[in-house]
């Protein structure tokens, strides 16, 4: 057979030409790969730093709704239920009641109006004050100044003893110092990590999952700040206190008793973070700042919505330079887009009123 007639080797000829296009495919995958791997490593790495600085906005509400409403209701309900004020010999019709009772009615400390004192499968906390206090029962509380612990007329119809009121309210003072250490301690902490910083675990969280430059992590928490705007927090505080009480002059019977109360008011201790001074009583943040945590932020899920334009790889294998292509993104470079949520999922997460620590964090990347 002569060999322009041979069929031995007719593959090649095909072959020359599909081995070419299969590997300019195989590398056209990889590029492809690569960059959607970059793609992928920015935004996990936008949404892990986002949801870590939303953590710290919850973990702040939490504590805050804790100081605002639960321990001081579990302090003084569990301190002075069990504590009944004596009348009997006092008044001609004598109602038994306890001191815990005494201190709701006065506005001392806010507890469950439902009488409850667990919460444990409850979607709200219903607590709030009583009597003298309600006034603190909304965003903008009113909160009288001077505060009476014990009234005239809780000393005129109770035995109430002066020695008793004198150590409640030093107790007073002690748990709401304390309290307002806590909080501002939690205030200062929540300002460090995140504004006054610049948002460092934010920056620090980016840039250790990816390891671009800094300046990008810098816009990032610039797109946090400018979706949340100023977080607002207002300390409420009383300068000025008064108690009465009775006070044994000798002798026996009724009439060697006598009222005595506090006159001029006793002045109250400074607390932290009370700029005016006085007592603290509870914290409150602006409804703006709570709202932005939780409601549309510019787009269809709600929460603050972040934007970040990423650093993508230089020319590939077939020069092609993906960072001098503006005139293919709508806003001159690529950009990487989510939306973190703190509280949008549980609405009856609150700090005041009705303060339920419930406040959590949910990531819409």
């Amino acid at each position: 057979m002569r060999p322009w007639k041979s069929r031995a080797g007719q593959i090649v000829i095909p072959a020359m030409l599909l081995f070419p296009t299969l590997f300019l495919f195989v590398y056209l995958i990889y590029e492809t790969a690569k960059l959607s791997r970059e793609k992928i490593k920015h935004q996990f790495a936008m949404d892990a730093a986002a949801f870590v600085e939303a953590t710290n906005y919850s973990d702040f509400l939490n504590r805050t709704a804790y100081v605002n409403g639960a321990f001081p209701m579990r302090i003084f309900e569990q301190g002075y239920d069990d504590f009944p004020a004596e009348c009997e010999g006092k008044v001609e019709h004598c109602d038994k009641i306890t001191y815990a009772e005494i201190l709701y009615q006065n506005g001392i400390f806010p507890r469950s109006r439902s009488g409850k004192k667990e919460f444990k499968n409850e979607e709200v906390w219903d607590i709030e004050y009583g009597g003298k206090g309600a006034g603190k029962n909304s965003t903008s509380p009113q909160i009288d100044d001077p505060v009476v612990l014990f009234s005239l007329d809780n000393a005129n119809k109770f035995w109430h003893p002066w020695d008793l009121a004198s150590e409640v309210y030093k107790l007073y003072v002690q748990v709401f110092s304390l309290l307002g250490s806590v909080e501002d301690a939690q205030w200062q902490v929540l300002k460090r990590l995140t504004k006054d910083s610049n948002h460092s675990f934010l920056q620090k969280s980016y840039w250790l999952n990816t390891g671009d430059p800094a300046v990008y992590g810098t816009e990032l928490a610039r797109s946090f700040d400018v979706a949340l705007g100023e977080f607002k927090t207002t300390p409420h505080c009383v300068r000025k206190l008064v108690y009465h009480g009775n006070r044994h002059l000798g002798g026996t019977g009724i009439q060697q008793y006598r009222v005595f109360g506090t006159d001029p008011p006793e002045t109250l201790p400074d607390s932290p973070g009370c700029s005016g001074g006085g007592l603290f009583q509870m914290q409150t943040v602006d409804s703006t700042s709570t709202n932005a945590l939780s409601k549309p932020g510019g787009s269809e899920y709600p929460g603050l919505s972040l934007t970040l334009k990423w650093q993508i790889p230089g020319k590939n294998y077939f020069n092609v330079d993906f960072g001098n292509m503006p005139q293919h993104f709508k806003n001159s470079a690529p950009e990487l887009h989510t939306t973190v949520s703190v509280g949008a999922n549980n609405p009856n997460a609150k700090v005041w009123p009705e303060p339920t620590p419930k406040f959590q964090v949910r990531q819409f990347p």
